[in-house]
């Protein structure tokens, strides 16, 4: 095959590696075929060295993650108004949220599963601890919350083609109403 050819197929392979068209060692065998062993696959994917973008967003998900952890402390350990408590839940989302749509738009797939699963569950915890705040005395206004938790849950997960959060928000009001009418 001539040298032109094969650099055309060179380059559309290592395309489809790059963006994850065709998994990797799929990708590893026709390369080093096509340049006849001399380019290996840590040489062509260049994912094991070290970026500073890469460090930058795990910096940005342990922070998404530590904010779950403050919606816990927030919750269970401290005093403050439902005011604050309040503002705290919705910066916490707001936060957590707009990292999942910055990684969704930068394709880091790993990233974006964790910090909107951080957002999802800072909602669920900051919605639930209000409404049984606010509502003390009846059950109703927890259950309608949990509810449309898990609605939107189930919304999220076929709109976005997730299937734990389908799975989750499925389960999730099953078990509700299991739990309110047969327990």
């Amino acid at each position: 095959m001539d040298e032109a050819r094969k650099n055309i197929v060179l380059r559309e392979i290592k395309y489809w590696k790059e963006h994850r068209l065709l998994p990797e060692h799929y990708c590893d065998f026709p390369i080093t075929l096509y340049t006849e062993g001399s380019e290996t696959g840590q040489e062509v994917s260049g994912k094991n060295s070290f970026s500073y973008k890469n460090l930058i967003f795990q910096l940005m998900n342990v922070f998404i993650i530590s904010l779950l952890m403050l919606t816990f402390v927030v919750i269970y350990f401290t005093e403050l108004s439902i005011d604050l408590q309040i503002g705290l839940f919705i910066i916490s989302v707001i936060i957590s949220l707009s990292g999942a749509i910055f990684f969704y738009k930068k394709n880091h797939s790993f990233f974006f599963h964790i910090a909107l699963i951080t957002g999802i569950l800072i909602l669920f915890l900051g919605s639930v601890h209000i409404v049984s705040s606010l509502f003390t005395g009846t059950q109703i206004g927890l259950i309608l919350m949990i509810l449309l938790n898990c609605i939107f849950w189930v919304f999220l997960g076929f709109r976005m083609r997730l299937k734990y959060l389908t799975i989750s928000g499925i389960a999730g009001a099953l078990l509700l109403v299991t739990y309110t009418f047969i327990l």
